[in-house]
């Protein structure tokens, strides 16, 4: 059967682009279906779409068929392509690095809401020094707290700049985090800087980013510092 992923725009849906990158990343082939937030198409599409009325959401043959294979949550969304294609180190190897990686990726998808509330991703927008409410440096705090973890015990083994080497599935769930850093611009460490960097130039976050910039929507929910649509970067 074929894949067939279901997202948002790519400038606002963090959910959305965790899996998308994850599978450009390893270069296997899918379909994508965006339904844009706030559209007449989100609106007619959505329910046949995505059980939880949510993105993302993955299917495994023809989307809303009764014989395909849907998957939502962005957990349970990886943990099936690893299954699907167990030939691709989606997560690492080394059972201590994997039980890590497996960690930190469960950490992200329950927590950090302070950063998550005061700095949506909003790639094609720059608010320098914005969003730093109460909590968001705590949360910022604990994230280069795993990313040095992580590089320290692990990463450091190869010459790779990801976060166990080679890209895995611990990096796409914090590539929304890169995506906030360069927005909001927070006080960040040399060596997380070193970090985003890299993420930004992998083949399939830079491919994200660049469509991400091109769409035009504006989705006020997401845009908490502008009254009018972002520019473009």
């Amino acid at each position: 059967m074929s894949l067939t992923l279901i997202i948002g725009n790519k400038n606002y849906s963090s959910w959305s682009m965790r899996p998308w990158v994850l599978l450009k990343q390893f270069g296997i082939p899918f379909e994508e279906v965006m339904l844009k937030f706030e559209s007449s198409e989100w609106n007619e599409r959505i329910a046949h779409l995505a059980p939880t009325r949510k993105v993302p959401t993955l299917w495994d043959g023809e989307p809303g068929a009764s014989n395909s294979i849907a998957v939502w949550e962005t957990i349970a969304i990886i943990e099936y392509i690893a299954d699907r294609f167990p030939h691709f180190d989606i997560w690492p190897k080394d059972v201590a690095a994997r039980a890590f990686a497996r960690a930190i990726a469960a950490e992200m998808h329950a927590g950090f809401q302070a950063l998550r509330n005061s700095m949506p991703m909003n790639i094609r927008s720059k608010h320098a020094g914005k969003g730093m409410q109460a909590g968001v440096a705590e949360d910022i705090a604990r994230v280069e707290a795993i990313w040095d973890g992580a590089r320290e015990r692990f990463g450091s083994r190869t010459d790779s700049p990801f976060l166990f080497g080679q890209f895995c599935a611990a990096d796409a769930m914090y590539a929304p985090v890169v995506m906030r850093f360069h927005t909001y611009a927070p006080p960040l460490s040399a060596a997380t800087l070193r970090y985003c960097e890299a993420m930004r130039a992998a083949p399939g976050i830079a491919t994200w980013m660049a469509e991400a910039c091109l769409e035009t929507e504006f989705v006020g929910f997401d845009e908490p510092y502008a009254s009018a649509p972002s520019q473009h970067i």
